[in-house]
């Protein structure tokens, strides 16, 4: 009732808030689809153990508040296992910092839902939708006339929503990554709500360094080169701005540079050499037989980065576009085979249109494509590179996946402008 008249208010002036329930909806569907896949097709799973911790930490604070204090600001310790007892039940995740992170998030949710599990993924579902909105308004802003198309990227991807929306780690990082784009939009590029769009950054970039800091690897990158090239197409001599570029570029490398070493412990993981190593690792990983069918294969490399920068295309591909149809073994995976399978055709389709080498000269033509683009495919790359089977592959990949669809339909709208230009049509 709420969110309707809160979606019918902001329609009189935004039309784009037309999609509003319709996306909160999704965001609802996926939350409880998930719920009850992990109750009565699997056996289990993280997502339930993360409230089955919460719900212990809510019954330590009842029973012995000083010890819940101790529990929930501290990190996550082996010692905190201590403090719980028969009665509070025992947290299997309280030497894991990044799940420990969750089951603190999840407790709020947990206090609110009368200690259901259900009710639990309806409120992380209906929550979350909050970044995932503000995600798609910053698309809509820069272009207006792609309400739909934006909408289909950002919220009504099948994989995205439920994945994205119920008791996991995916859906937090995925609503602060909204969130942080968000931010970064209003505070460097249009310059307003600059105190809001701060707190905006800071709160999401710290959830994201908590549960999953690799999403920073690619997008840090991206959002530098988002600035640059705003900069670059603000200068209007042609021989200031090429001079310029290169100065950009090292300044753009220095701050990249400079926010990882300010990023320190939390990116330790993700360095170079670390991220080559994980790779060749969870590829001979592969031979193992306890991924009981989900295992994929990019082929054989080593830790050097020219032989890494070899699995580029096939690494990105397998992320995009796999699990195959073909390649699916359960109804999970087979669903998200018929999902890969019209963003294939999808992608095909726009490639032809916009022929594959006018494809990168679109990409630049607007700095929030440019963005898209490059953050898809980095953190593509870096997924299908160091994950090994298509359990983990379909959960790991949908923050990129929306930005990836939304630079097929920008890239295609752009040359549609041309064409229509070329033909002197009016738009």
């Amino acid at each position: 009732m709420t969110a309707n008249i809160y979606a019918r208010k902001k329609m009189i002036l935004e039309p784009a808030y037309k999609f509003y329930l319709r996306g909160l909806f999704a965001k609802i569907i996926g939350g409880l689809g998930l719920a009850f896949v992990y109750t009565l097709y699997y056996p289990g799973g993280d997502t339930i153990q993360y409230f089955l911790d919460s719900l212990a930490c809510q019954k330590l604070m009842f029973i012995d508040f000083k010890s819940f204090w101790i529990v929930f600001t501290e990190k996550a310790n082996i010692t905190h296992y201590y403090y719980f007892n028969s009665e509070t039940g025992y947290p299997a995740y309280c030497r894991d910092l990044k799940a420990w992170f969750v089951v603190k998030l999840a407790f709020f949710f947990v206090g609110f839902s009368f200690q259901s599990y259900l009710v639990t993924s309806l409120l992380c579902a209906s929550v979350s939708f909050l970044g995932i909105w503000k995600m798609y308004l910053v698309f809509v802003e820069e272009f207006p006339t792609l309400k739909k198309e934006m909408a289909v990227s950002f919220l009504f991807i099948p994989s995205v929503f439920f994945w994205g929306s119920g008791l996991l780690k995916d859906t937090f990082t995925l609503s602060a990554l909204g969130f942080l784009l968000w931010g970064f939009y209003n505070f460097f590029i249009k310059k307003s709500n600059r105190l809001t769009s701060i707190i905006a950054i800071f709160f999401s970039g710290y959830v994201i360094i908590s549960i999953k800091p690799y999403i920073l690897v690619g997008l840090l990158p991206a959002m530098i080169v988002w600035v640059i090239q705003r900069k670059v197409g603000q200068i209007k001599g042609v021989v200031l701005k090429t001079t310029l570029i290169p100065l950009l570029l090292l300044f753009g490398i220095g701050f990249g540079y400079l926010s990882m070493l300010i990023l320190g412990d939390a990116l330790a993981e993700y360095e170079l050499d670390s991220i080559l190593d994980k790779a060749v690792v969870n590829q001979r990983d592969l031979k193992s037989d306890y991924h009981h069918g989900n295992a994929f294969n990019i082929g054989e490399f080593d830790a050097s980065v020219q032989s890494v920068l070899s699995k580029f295309p096939i690494a990105t591909f397998s992320a995009i576009f796999r699990p195959l149809i073909i390649e699916s073994n359960n109804v999970v995976m087979f669903i998200s085979g018929i999902e890969n399978l019209i963003i294939l055709i999808f992608t095909l389709r726009v490639l032809y249109f916009v022929n594959v080498f006018g494809l990168f000269r679109l990409v630049f033509k607007h700095h929030l494509l440019t963005f898209a683009f490059i953050f898809s495919m980095l953190f593509a790359y870096s997924v299908g590179l160091t994950t090994s089977n298509f359990g983990a592959l379909v959960r790991y990949k949908i923050p990129c996946i929306p930005f990836f669809v939304a630079s097929l339909y920008i890239v295609r709208h752009l040359k549609q402008l041309e064409i229509d230009e070329e033909n002197g049509v009016k738009n």
